[in-house]
């Protein structure tokens, strides 16, 4: 059961096509043997702590996963009522189910390691403080940033988020611009879910075409279900504002090189902006931590241990990781907690 099952991903092979080092979407280990990153956690010889973690995405469950496996003791908080993060949510659409590996494993690690596993429950700083933690691990990941651009109308819900569509929050429109400034898998999820269910579909990049930066063998599986569907791929226009004009939603594109206006007449637009951090735990723990909630980099990216865990004092170290710091995938995700962790 330890066995992690592939999830089909690709993020191995396209990183081979494009030059890289082969890694696994799932295994942060792999490949890395050689710097010292662990496939296995040893128990640590030194006190035992009380970790919280916040946050049951994919940083948050692997940064349980292994404080636990070095013998500390766990609480993890995750305000859903199931862990996942965005794996959840990706797994919604065509063709992309088998991502939901990567938390089906997570789920029998946490129980068999006896993690306390407090779903469908918010932290605060009350809530973790009352733990009297030794480590904070934040992983509360973010938003979708809808509110970079305020002729957006997010606040006024002229256009939603792939969260909301994918997720099942918000229904899929009939005539639909899907606005993508990410161009890897989201943006391409969202309309081959909303073609999927009938909709007319064009998807919108403000680079070169939908989907560039996803991987040389995962695009062309996106490519082939998008085509047959009918859903339409433009590249160089940027989503300037949307207004609504009876039932109707209109948005205004500008072309990145020529500064030319076009018009679309649709019922929904969804957004792919990315995401924002969501920093309120961080700052209001900040403070008070040892640490004062900072990360030495170079200990980082040299896997090695950080600094303040052999410093004494009394009170809470913090750490954030993942998408509240800033947005990753899910391979940097589950990186960053590992090699953070493996030396509590």
């Amino acid at each position: 059961d330890q066995i992690k099952q592939c999830v089909g991903a690709n993020y191995c092979i396209d990183r081979q096509y494009q030059g890289l080092d082969v890694l696994c979407i799932q295994n942060a280990a792999t490949s890395r043997e050689y710097m010292g990153v662990p496939h296995i956690i040893e128990k640590t010889t030194g006190p035992k702590r009380k970790v919280v973690s916040v946050g049951g995405g994919p940083a948050g469950m692997e940064a349980a996963r292994v404080a636990a496996e070095r013998g500390h003791d766990v609480t993890v908080f995750e305000k859903k009522d199931q862990i996942g993060g965005q794996i959840t949510i990706a797994a919604k659409a065509p063709q992309r189910d088998q991502i939901a590996g990567i938390t089906r494993w997570y789920q029998l690690e946490l129980a068999r390691l006896g993690i306390d596993l407090r779903l469908g429950t918010g932290a605060d700083a009350a809530s973790i403080l009352d733990l009297r933690p030794d480590i904070v691990v934040l992983a509360n990941g973010g938003h979708p940033f809808l509110e970079q651009n305020e002729h957006w109308g997010a606040d006024e819900g002229l256009v939603v988020s792939s969260w909301d569509v994918l997720s099942g929050k918000v229904a899929p429109g009939k005539n639909v611009l899907v606005y993508d400034t990410i161009c890897e898998f989201t943006g391409m999820s969202v309309a081959d879910y909303l073609a999927d269910k009938g909709a007319q579909v064009e998807i919108v990049t403000d680079d070169i075409k939908p989907g560039v930066a996803i991987g040389g063998t995962s695009f062309p599986t996106y490519y082939r279900s998008l085509y047959p569907k009918e859903v339409i791929m433009t590249g160089d226009l940027m989503l300037e504002k949307v207004y609504r004009e009876g039932d109707k939603l209109v948005a205004v594109l500008e072309n990145e090189y020529t500064g030319a206006k076009e018009e679309r007449v649709v019922d929904q637009v969804v957004v792919e902006n990315g995401v924002r951090p969501d920093e309120s735990i961080y700052y209001a723990l900040k403070q008070g931590s040892r640490n004062k909630g900072q990360i030495d980099v170079e200990a980082l990216f040299a896997i090695k241990p950080q600094p303040c865990l052999s410093e004494p004092g009394d009170g809470y170290l913090l750490f954030r990781i993942g998408d509240c710091v800033a947005q990753r995938n899910t391979h940097a995700a589950i990186y960053d907690a590992l090699r953070l962790c493996k030396d509590f």
